[in-house]
């Protein structure tokens, strides 16, 4: 389900994810594979709810933080997923809240440059 997903270089960080088509808002555009998970906190590991964290180097490793995304990490469900909360155009690179999925970390300084910006996010390290 990810061939329209591409990692190339981020004006956000380092590299990033971006849809090479024009995904809905409202959404699911994406499965996280669940089948690398750790318990323990690992760095650069996406946070998945009460699960613990998981290594998915396809896609949601490179997903960058923005204060205001155009996706959402929803890990409520059996199988996790990335729904948009608003529309994506083509080219556009896939953004979510890391300050919504992790609660312990490090704050790492904010370079979303969006106008709300809160200015840092939470990271594993």
């Amino acid at each position: 389900m990810h061939q329209f997903l591409k990692i190339r270089p981020s004006k956000i960080q380092g590299s990033g994810v971006f849809s090479e088509k024009e995904i809905n808002e409202d959404e699911k555009f994406y499965f996280i594979p669940i089948s690398d998970i750790s318990y323990q906190p690992q760095p650069h590991w996406a946070k998945i709810g009460r699960l613990g964290w998981v290594n998915d180097p396809n896609v949601l490793n490179w997903i960058n933080h923005s204060c205001n995304p155009n996706a959402q990490l929803i890990t409520n469900e059996i199988e996790p997923f990335l729904k948009s909360v608003k529309e994506i155009k083509e080219g556009e690179e896939i953004t979510v809240n890391y300050n919504l999925t992790e609660i312990e970390g490090i704050k790492i300084l904010c370079n979303c440059k969006d106008i709300n910006c809160d200015g840092f996010f939470l990271r594993i390290e």
